[in-house]
């Protein structure tokens, strides 16, 4: 368990360097916290940004407890930045800008470049999944079984 921690930290490390050293990284998601933006399974496209530069609704990637976490930003500080996942209810602890990797640029699903912005439509669905459980195991349902999702993930931030 130690050992896993250790490379998921690694791994962290990893990802963050890439991103100061050569602007850009891009990984695949795994997590449920930014449904119906971001899907497992999307490839978000990261890039180096300066915290000066952030402004609320951007997606920020940033590193907290050995894991990575996309978010949508919600505030700017003089020195931390408040994020929410978009069906997640509350918000994330403050992040201090140290522990920003980049900023989501794009995003790709099955090969397709998907609007980072969200629509009336999945603003209204994020406000539906931010506050029930059902709602979004649903959604992931409804979405397997019309064959873009091939596994259902367990509930879990990104």
């Amino acid at each position: 368990m130690i050992r896993q921690a250790h490379l998921l930290e690694a791994c962290c490390d990893l990802v963050a360097e890439v991103v100061r050293a050569t602007g850009s990284a891009k990984l695949k998601v795994t997590g449920l916290s930014m449904l119906p933006a971001i899907w497992p399974g999307d490839v978000l496209t990261i890039s180096r940004i300066s915290p000066k530069l952030l402004e609320p609704d951007q997606i920020v990637l940033y590193r907290r407890n050995g894991k990575l976490t996309a978010h949508r930003v919600v505030q700017v500080a003089h020195d931390h930045f408040l994020t929410r996942g978009d069906c997640v209810p509350s918000l994330d602890p403050p992040v201090p800008f140290s522990a920003m990797v980049g900023q989501v640029i794009a995003v790709c699903r099955n090969g397709r470049a998907v609007k980072l912005q969200p629509s009336p439509w999945q603003r209204t669905a994020a406000w539906f999944l931010r506050h029930s459980d059902l709602s979004i195991r649903l959604l992931l349902h409804l979405r397997a079984a019309s064959g873009h999702l091939t596994e259902i993930p367990e509930k879990q931030i990104l």
